[in-house]
């Protein structure tokens, strides 16, 4: 190895190691721990007007290469406001985009366990388990 080929592995060991284990991708961009989604989507809540909300706490096992895996982290956990089984996978989804490097990643939730999944093609991209936090009670539409 050259001396020029050694100051560039080294230069690529120093970006790594500052922005984490996928900056060239530009993927693994995780929310802040301290956010959360507080409310149901807009769409959620046209569906079911009125509807009893949930907030959950999703606390994940693992997810994706960079979540969990090899010793790293896995996300923090996320707090968020539910009204059925499809919003909360919603917004799970969106909140393991980062870590997941498929784009067509869904997400199973079964309320009964309380646990999910998320899958990434035919493969487990991630498992995680639910916990409900507190209810709000809905009035009729």
């Amino acid at each position: 190895m050259t001396s020029t080929d050694q100051q560039y592995a080294e230069m690529l060991r120093e970006i790594s190691l500052a922005v984490g284990p996928d900056w060239q991708a530009g993927r693994h961009e995780p929310r802040d721990a301290e956010a959360e989604i507080t409310t149901p989507s807009l769409d959620e809540m046209a569906e079911a007007p009125g509807a009893t909300q949930t907030q959950y706490r999703v606390t994940y096992e693992r997810v994706g290469r960079h979540g969990g895996r090899d010793g790293s982290p896995a996300p923090a956990p996320l707090t968020v406001w539910a009204v059925t089984a499809g919003g909360l996978a919603e917004h799970i989804a969106r909140d393991v985009r980062p870590y997941i490097l498929s784009s067509g990643a869904e997400v199973a939730v079964d309320l009964e366990t309380m646990t999910g999944s998320v899958f990434s093609g035919f493969r487990t991209a991630g498992t995680f388990t639910l916990e409900a936090l507190q209810v709000a009670k809905g009035g009729g539409a």
